[in-house]
């Protein structure tokens, strides 16, 4: 199995099952623990709608992927979850810091077959040493009596080695509200709808007083720039897979995740670990 960084370029939207039973809100995929996470379906079929755009690699659509329609058949590439590792938290006069905690570092450790890092839960750490012993605020979040890390940290080059922060496990959920991407949207009237509108007015009798065009005001919620993601892929049948060596260029290039690209949602990198 190889693991790879998946690292978001720009917001990410992967809606969340219970996005049309949340009124006004369009929330982004979580687990029932509120973990973010992205669906290995979900990247399997933008990665394989990137690959048939290609003229480079369509050929090799029905091999890494499998067939559909009437040819379903499985692919010899099989794709894992996308695992948050680092997130980003933007604070006014500060910049930006990547947050981590234990629990997201160890599952790394863990997926990779590496020994777990020796953190104690509970602690706070933050790779700048002038950090050593104070208290901040990272925005309403308390972090008290600060250690020094100097342990080396799974991190792609995105992220700066002395901007690192680890918080107990069970402060990631606010951390992960804190940095979410949050954007007001409107859908607007079409004229049908117009026009039942008014009907609708004068068989009431009712004067049309707004003359408004908002159809619905709502907010979607997405995975913010910076970010990073671990995820996975194996090979099912080593034999029959074709042009190993060109899926991993493949693989390892921007691609485009969510159903938000129209309005610059959705670009990812992957990028090999180590590499």
């Amino acid at each position: 199995m190889a693991i790879e960084w998946l690292i978001c370029r720009e917001p990410v939207h992967i809606g969340g099952a219970d996005s049309s039973s949340r009124g006004n809100n369009n929330p982004i995929y979580r687990l029932s623990d509120r973990t973010p996470a992205i669906p290995g379906s979900s990247l399997r079929g933008a990665l394989r709608e990137g690959a048939e755009r290609s003229s480079e690699y369509q050929g090799y659509v029905s091999n890494w992927f499998g067939g559909k329609d009437d040819n379903i058949s499985p692919g010899y590439i099989a794709l894992g979850w996308g695992w948050p590792v680092w997130w980003p938290i933007h604070v006014l006069g500060y910049g930006s810091w990547w947050v981590s905690c234990p629990a997201w570092l160890n599952r790394y450790q863990q997926l990779s077959q590496q020994n777990l890092l020796n953190l104690t839960e509970g602690n706070i750490y933050a790779t700048d040493a002038q950090l050593n012993g104070k208290t901040v605020f990272l925005r309403w979040l308390k972090l008290t009596k600060i250690q020094t890390c100097s342990l080396s940290l799974p991190a792609p080059s995105e992220v700066p080695p002395d901007r690192c922060i680890i918080v107990p496990s069970n402060s990631i959920k606010l951390i992960v509200d804190m940095g979410l991407v949050r954007q007001p949207r409107v859908s607007l009237k079409d004229l049908k709808d117009l026009e039942d509108e008014k009907k609708e007015k004068k068989e009431k009798d009712k004067p049309d007083k707004d003359n408004s065009l908002v159809k619905h005001l709502f907010a979607v919620e997405g995975l913010p720039p910076g970010a990073v993601f671990m995820t996975s892929w194996t090979i099912r049948d080593a034999q029959k897979v074709q042009e190993l060596e060109k899926w991993k260029a493949f693989l390892r290039s921007e691609h485009y995740l969510g159903g938000l690209w129209s309005v610059g949602y959705g670009r990812i990198l992957i990028t090999q670990i180590g590499g």
